[in-house]
Protein backbone atom coordinates (compact mmCIF):
# COMPACT_ATOMS: atom_id res chain seq x y z
CA UNK A 1 0.00 0.00 0.00
CA UNK A 2 1.15 3.55 -0.68
CA UNK A 3 2.11 5.89 2.04
CA UNK A 4 0.17 9.14 2.54
CA UNK A 5 3.10 11.15 1.23
CA UNK A 6 3.21 9.05 -1.96
CA UNK A 7 -0.55 9.45 -2.33
CA UNK A 8 -0.22 13.20 -2.00
CA UNK A 9 2.54 13.29 -4.63
CA UNK A 10 0.44 11.14 -6.92
CA UNK A 11 -2.60 13.36 -6.35
CA UNK A 12 -0.55 16.48 -7.17
CA UNK A 13 0.77 14.84 -10.33
CA UNK A 14 -2.76 13.89 -11.38
CA UNK A 15 -4.02 17.42 -10.73
CA UNK A 16 -1.18 18.81 -12.78
CA UNK A 17 -1.92 16.46 -15.68
CA UNK A 18 -5.65 17.20 -15.49
CA UNK A 19 -5.03 20.97 -15.42
CA UNK A 20 -2.71 20.76 -18.44
CA UNK A 21 -5.21 18.62 -20.25
CA UNK A 22 -8.05 20.98 -19.33
CA UNK A 23 -6.06 24.00 -20.57
CA UNK A 24 -5.25 22.19 -23.80
CA UNK A 25 -8.88 21.24 -24.36
CA UNK A 26 -10.10 24.76 -23.58
CA UNK A 27 -7.50 26.21 -25.95
CA UNK A 28 -8.65 23.86 -28.72
CA UNK A 29 -12.29 24.72 -28.06
CA UNK A 30 -11.51 28.45 -28.14
CA UNK A 31 -9.64 28.05 -31.44
CA UNK A 32 -12.52 26.11 -32.96
CA UNK A 33 -15.02 28.68 -31.73
CA UNK A 34 -12.95 31.48 -33.24
CA UNK A 35 -12.69 29.57 -36.51
CA UNK A 36 -16.45 28.95 -36.49
CA UNK A 37 -17.13 32.61 -35.77
CA UNK A 38 -14.86 33.59 -38.66
CA UNK A 39 -16.63 31.21 -41.02
CA UNK A 40 -20.01 32.44 -39.84
CA UNK A 41 -19.01 36.08 -40.31
CA UNK A 42 -17.69 35.29 -43.79
CA UNK A 43 -20.96 33.62 -44.69
CA UNK A 44 -22.97 36.53 -43.31
CA UNK A 45 -20.87 38.96 -45.36
CA UNK A 46 -21.32 36.85 -48.49
CA UNK A 47 -25.07 36.70 -47.95
CA UNK A 48 -25.19 40.46 -47.30
CA UNK A 49 -23.37 41.14 -50.57
CA UNK A 50 -25.78 38.91 -52.50
CA UNK A 51 -28.79 40.60 -50.91
CA UNK A 52 -27.41 44.08 -51.55
CA UNK A 53 -27.00 43.23 -55.24
CA UNK A 54 -30.55 41.94 -55.39
CA UNK A 55 -31.88 45.02 -53.58
CA UNK A 56 -30.01 47.25 -56.02
CA UNK A 57 -31.51 45.36 -58.94
CA UNK A 58 -35.01 45.61 -57.47
CA UNK A 59 -34.51 49.35 -56.88
CA UNK A 60 -33.45 49.80 -60.50
CA UNK A 61 -36.56 47.94 -61.63
CA UNK A 62 -38.75 50.09 -59.40
CA UNK A 63 -37.13 53.22 -60.83
CA UNK A 64 -37.81 52.01 -64.37
CA UNK A 65 -41.42 51.20 -63.48
CA UNK A 66 -41.84 54.67 -62.00
CA UNK A 67 -40.52 56.24 -65.20
CA UNK A 68 -42.88 54.08 -67.25
CA UNK A 69 -45.77 55.03 -64.96
CA UNK A 70 -45.02 58.75 -65.37
CA UNK A 71 -44.83 58.44 -69.16
CA UNK A 72 -48.05 56.41 -69.27
CA UNK A 73 -49.83 58.89 -67.00
CA UNK A 74 -48.76 61.82 -69.19
CA UNK A 75 -49.86 59.95 -72.32
CA UNK A 76 -53.24 59.24 -70.75
CA UNK A 77 -53.66 62.89 -69.80
CA UNK A 78 -52.76 63.92 -73.34
CA UNK A 79 -55.21 61.42 -74.82
CA UNK A 80 -57.92 62.72 -72.48
CA UNK A 81 -57.25 66.28 -73.67
CA UNK A 82 -57.35 65.18 -77.31
CA UNK A 83 -60.64 63.33 -76.73
CA UNK A 84 -62.11 66.44 -75.08
CA UNK A 85 -61.00 68.59 -78.01
CA UNK A 86 -62.41 66.05 -80.47
CA UNK A 87 -65.74 66.01 -78.64
CA UNK A 88 -65.80 69.81 -78.65
CA UNK A 89 -65.01 69.89 -82.38
CA UNK A 90 -67.67 67.24 -83.06
CA UNK A 91 -70.22 69.30 -81.13
CA UNK A 92 -69.23 72.43 -83.02
CA UNK A 93 -69.47 70.62 -86.39
CA UNK A 94 -72.91 69.32 -85.45
CA UNK A 95 -74.02 72.87 -84.63
CA UNK A 96 -72.64 74.14 -87.94
CA UNK A 97 -74.35 71.29 -89.83
CA UNK A 98 -77.67 72.16 -88.19
CA UNK A 99 -77.23 75.84 -89.18
CA UNK A 100 -76.37 75.01 -92.78
CA UNK A 101 -79.06 72.40 -93.25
Amino acid sequence: MLEPKDLEILENMMESVVKKSEKSILKQVDEKILKSEGLLLDEIERTRNILEKKITKVQQNVDELYKYYRITRLENENISLIVEQLEDLTRRVEILEKRTA
